[in-house]
């Protein structure tokens, strides 16, 4: 039976990360310095959901997110007027809340898994053949734990790789080629890994930027539920 996720345990693994250990709602500014994992230049770090908003950030900053609290980190650009800063990451996380919506295999359409080891040079020939664009905004590389290809027409068509982060979640990329797309192929790879994710025993985390509309349709499509959102703030 494929697992589905309870909305606590996604928000108290994150306070659990942040290092507030007590069970929190509401809005949790943390002492922890969680915004400096990113890089140098880092200010803020946010996770938001429908009961909690959770924010760890610069002490430059400290005193401005404690008095007005912003729900979203484009709100502390407007609070502070200063034009140095970005979100530079804005993504949303989905999770299955409900049985996944079966699809009908398209019969020319063929799922396989790849591994690292015995086939590198078709997924780095796949990447390669991509644009830097959409490797971005699909955040796809070759650095997971799990690879499926969907094969078309002779060639690689697209691919879904996924990672084992904290426990019990699974994250992933998928990316299709543009000349494939609307023929269910990321579908079909997402169901892939649906299978073997129960399998595994893990829950996927659907993590995609907020402005790829081709993305949270795939999911939104498989019976995937927006559950929370991450964004990181810098100086530019």
């Amino acid at each position: 039976m494929t697992k589905t996720f309870d909305p606590r345990g996604i928000d108290q693994s994150w306070l659990e990360r942040l290092q507030q250990n007590n069970e929190q709602q509401g809005y949790v500014l943390t002492e922890c310095d969680y915004w400096q994992r990113g890089g140098e230049e880092d200010l803020a770090f946010l996770y938001s959901s429908e009961s909690l908003t959770l924010i760890s950030c610069s002490p430059e900053i400290r005193d401005l997110v404690a008095h007005h609290k912003p729900e979203t980190l484009e709100q502390i650009i407007s609070l502070t007027g200063r034009e140095d800063l970005e979100v530079y990451i804005d993504d949303l996380d989905y999770y299955l809340t409900q049985a996944p919506v079966p699809i009908v295999a398209r019969p020319d359409v063929e799922v396989r898994e790849l591994t690292l080891d015995m086939h590198r040079k078709e997924l780095q020939a796949f990447v390669e053949c991509c644009s830097e664009d959409e490797l971005l905004k699909a955040d796809m590389g070759l650095d997971c734990d799990y690879f499926y290809a969907a094969y078309c027409e002779g060639q690689m068509a697209g691919l879904l790789a996924s990672y084992c982060g904290v426990e019990p979640f699974e994250a992933l990329s998928v990316l299709v080629k543009p000349e494939f797309r609307g023929r269910a192929v990321g579908q079909q790879l997402l169901q892939t890994l649906i299978q073997a994710t129960t399998a595994r025993g893990r829950i996927i985390r659907y993590r995609t930027n907020a402005e790829n509309g081709a993305s949270i349709r795939l999911c939104e499509s498989m019976g995937f539920t927006q559950h929370s959102r991450i964004q990181l703030l810098a100086r530019l």
